[in-house]
């Protein structure tokens, strides 16, 4: 009865630190998470940017009918 007794409270024991761990995880790749939406948010308005010259310099050529 003691064997038994002992081995659930190591299973508890175990269960509390893998859940910790994997709490600590959720939290790092949450973070990693918010980093990449920010990476994204500037990447989209670079490219943004980028179409707009692009935009304007075709329209520019366009209107000197140089394309």
């Amino acid at each position: 009865m003691y064997k038994i007794l002992a081995a659930i409270v190591l299973a508890f024991a175990f269960t509390a630190c893998t859940n910790a761990e994997a709490e600590a995880e959720i939290a790092r790749l949450k973070q990693e998470n918010v980093t990449l939406q920010s990476e994204i948010k500037n990447l989209q308005q670079t490219l943004d940017s980028v179409k707009a010259k692009s935009d304007s310099i075709y329209k520019n050529l366009s209107d000197m009918d140089m394309q």
